[in-house]
């Protein structure tokens, strides 16, 4: 359920049992022992029914969260805890203005740039072919436009040798995600508003981005099917022999939250693993990276105490982590540096593009 009123939003609040099972599955307080789901709930209902009894600390709560919904995903009476966090987001910027000093300066950016990293430069400068016009759009996003264009080369490398058909908006800008989790929906509203126009021009999307596509499908009103590049590339190996013989490495494979969780697809990337050679090593629970729902950008240190937790259990497990999912390859990269934690980290798509014939 999308409740979308203060009445809607209550009625799910009065759910909760304080069956305290969301701490179990959330990591930022497997991490930090600190705001468990369930506590900013509780928060949510104060900024409702006291909002002149508001503290700073009500307000960290609620951007406290990586909007992971491994909450969601276990919570028995079916709340859509992501849903009232992102309602209390919305309250503490509509009623109070509040706002972290870096989320105002990526709305900016993405308002005057089109990317969240007030980068001026071309988003598809970087790329090695004009794309002619096609009935299928290839969103890049914003991470591989810029971060990790290393990334979304090899995406398009594979999708060439598979011979899918798609063109790239030169006029591509960012999908609206990262202003939506700082709780600006009225200017994220704006983002969605501009980029359905051309959107709807098309009869597919694929994105690379996790966090795209499950923006485009949960928050856009597109007539136009939105599409995952693993999906894509799943279907086409299908029909592919890669003649991989087995390799002796251990791939780690993190689960990304957006794609994983609100739309299963969890599958596509295992067997993808499995069918290269490689012998798949799982965590023991799904938990997140640490670095989204705005986490990197509001609390860097417990961003960083979350993905030191996963790489730690990576390092144990297996010889090369790997995901899907831009931000968790940005964030892991990061805190392995940071923290000297010595594992290969890659992007399925770059393992996959060195096995393709």
């Amino acid at each position: 359920m999308r409740a979308s009123n203060i009445e809607d939003i209550m009625k799910e609040l009065g759910k909760c049992t304080l069956c305290k099972i969301c701490e179990e599955n959330c990591s930022i307080f497997l991490a930090t022992g600190k705001y468990p789901p369930y506590k900013k709930l509780e928060v949510v209902r104060e900024l409702i029914q006291k909002p002149k009894d508001r503290k700073p600390e009500d307000w960290e709560a609620v951007f406290l969260c990586t909007k992971c919904e491994a909450c969601d995903e276990c919570c028995p009476e079916k709340i859509s805890l992501m849903n009232i966090i992102d309602f209390g987001r919305k309250l503490c910027v509509e009623r109070w203005g509040i706002q972290y000093p870096r989320q105002r300066v990526i709305i900016e950016n993405i308002q005057k740039y089109g990317n969240p990293f007030g980068n001026s430069e071309s988003r598809i400068g970087w790329l090695e072919e004009k794309f002619p016009k096609s009935n299928t759009l290839l969103h890049l996003g914003c991470m591989m436009s810029y971060p990790l264009r290393s990334m979304g080369k090899s995406i398009i490398r594979i999708l060439r040798k598979l011979g899918v058909d798609f063109t790239i908006s030169p006029d591509e800008k960012c999908c609206g995600y990262f202003v939506f989790n700082t709780g600006n929906h009225e200017a994220a509203q704006k983002i969605i508003a501009q980029n359905s126009e051309e959107f709807e021009q098309y009869n597919q999307i694929i994105t690379l981005c996790c966090g795209c596509y499950t923006f485009l499908k949960e928050h856009y009103s597109l007539r136009t099917p939105i599409r995952h590049v693993i999906e894509i590339i799943s279907e086409k190996l299908k029909e592919k022999d890669l003649k991989s013989t087995p390799i002796h490495q251990k791939i780690v494979f993190q689960d990304s939250c957006h794609i994983a969780r609100p739309h299963g697809i969890v599958e596509h990337p295992r067997a993808l693993i499995k069918k290269m050679g490689f012998e798949l090593a799982e965590f023991d629970l799904p938990l997140c990276c640490g670095a989204d729902g705005g986490m990197r950008i509001i609390n860097p240190e417990v961003a960083l105490e979350v993905g030191k937790m996963r790489l730690l259990e990576a390092q144990e497990k297996g010889d090369v982590l790997t995901t899907l999912c831009p931000f968790c390859i940005a964030h892991f990269r990061d805190t392995a540096e940071k923290l000297n934690i010595n594992i290969q980290i890659t992007s399925l798509f770059e393992l996959l593009e060195k096995l393709l014939p």
